[in-house]
Order: structure tokens, then C-alpha cells, then sequence
């Protein structure tokens, strides 16, 4: 691998780590040579991780070659959400092992965790709830989705009580209760979706 593809692969996941943790405005636009003089390189390696990021879904190409953040509008927020709510009913019917999902991390289940390490927690434990699945496919379609909703998660304030919540659905997932386990799932997905105006406006407002 030419030292390029290395520089291209490290400026992915740092600007993917960037854009998890809200530190991009949705919808204005990255430019290249700006994000090659931050990273000390030229702008092909910067060119090629965005073309990446694109292809995940995480950025958006423009008119003239350009890139930008996805909009957050109430529309797309409800879709995105609808669509993890549909991936983890699917999960929920076939998932075992759910001796693999551990117990919810400390921070969790003690109520302090918030912000950014709350965000964290969540895609880990849809990651674990994924991995219980036969399907590989479904490990993979959480884990992207997850990456897509990182910046909603971090605004899920309107919702209030998120920690206590997902030590909840964490517990209740590794009770092995399928039933009790859709419902709570169901619950979760509908808080978010009645709230998806709040949400989107938090989102767009903070970043």
C-alpha cells in the first residue's frame, strides 16, 4: 500500500471521528484544501478519504466536486430512526448468544453517563445486540446505521433519561425475553420518532 492509501485511511477515520462527535455543521460544505493544511497533507489523500465517507453516507457530494455534510431536517431524522427500528426488529426475532452482550457499562447503569460517551455506548450495545445475529449482514447494516444517527445521539436530550433507559433495554436484551425485549426495543424507537422535530432542531442548532 503507497504511503497515499495509508494518509487517505487515517484522514478517514479521523474525520469520520470528527463528524460522530457533531464537530462539522450539517450541511455546509468541507473543503478539501482547509482539511489537507489541518492534516499536513495534500488534498488527494483528503479527496479520496471523503470519497469514502461518501460512499457510507456521512457526507454528500456537491455540484463541481465538493462535499458536504448531510442536512439534518425532521424528515430524515424519522426515516433514519424508522430504519434502525426495522433493522433491530428483524435482529430481535433471530438474535443468540445473549451471553455476549455482558452487562451495560458502570457509567451507565450509575446515571452518569451523558453527552458524547452515552452516544458511544449506545452504538455498543446495538453493535453487541447485532453481533447475536447468524447474520453477519446485520452486524454490518447496524453498525452503519449507527454511524449515520452518531450525531442525532448526541442530541437526544429532548428525550431526557437516555441512560436510564438503555441500562434498561440493555438488561432487558440480555433477559433472553424476546417478547419483553421487541416491546422495550419498540418503546425506544418511539420516543425518538415523536420527537424527531425536537431532535433535528437540537442537532442543527448545537453543531
Amino acid at each position: 500500500m503507497s504511503p497515499d492509501a495509508f494518509t487517505a485511511d487515517r484522514i478517514h477515520r479521523e474525520i469520520k471521528k470528527l463528524i460522530m462527535a457533531g464537530k462539522f455543521t450539517p450541511g455546509l460544505p468541507l473543503t478539501v484544501q482547509s482539511l489537507a493544511d489541518e492534516f499536513g497533507t495534500s488534498t488527494s489523500p483528503v479527496r479520496d478519504a471523503l470519497n469514502r465517507l461518501v460512499g457510507e453516507r456521512l457526507v454528500e457530494t456537491q455540484g463541481g466536486g465538493g462535499f458536504a455534510l448531510p442536512e439534518i431536517t425532521k424528515r430524515n431524522v424519522y426515516h433514519l430512526y424508522s430504519y434502525h427500528a426495522d433493522l433491530v426488529r428483524t435482529i430481535v426475532k433471530v438474535m443468540v448468544r445473549l451471553d455476549e452482550l455482558g452487562s451495560p457499562p458502570a457509567f451507565v447503569v450509575n446515571k452518569s453517563a451523558h453527552g458524547l460517551a452515552l452516544a458511544y455506548a449506545t452504538a455498543e450495545f446495538f453493535s453487541l445486540m447485532a453481533s447475536c445475529s447468524p447474520n453477519p449482514e446485520h452486524l454490518d447494516a447496524i453498525v452503519q446505521t449507527g454511524e449515520r444517527l452518531a450525531i442525532l445521539r448526541l442530541h437526544e436530550g429532548p428525550i431526557g433519561r437516555q441512560g436510564e433507559e438503555l441500562a434498561t433495554l440493555w438488561n432487558v436484551t440480555r433477559s433472553g425475553n424476546r417478547n419483553a425485549t421487541r416491546v422495550a426495543m419498540w418503546q425506544y424507537h418511539r420516543r425518538r420518532l415523536v420527537r424527531a422535530d425536537q431532535i433535528s432542531l437540537a442537532a442543527t442548532r448545537m453543531s
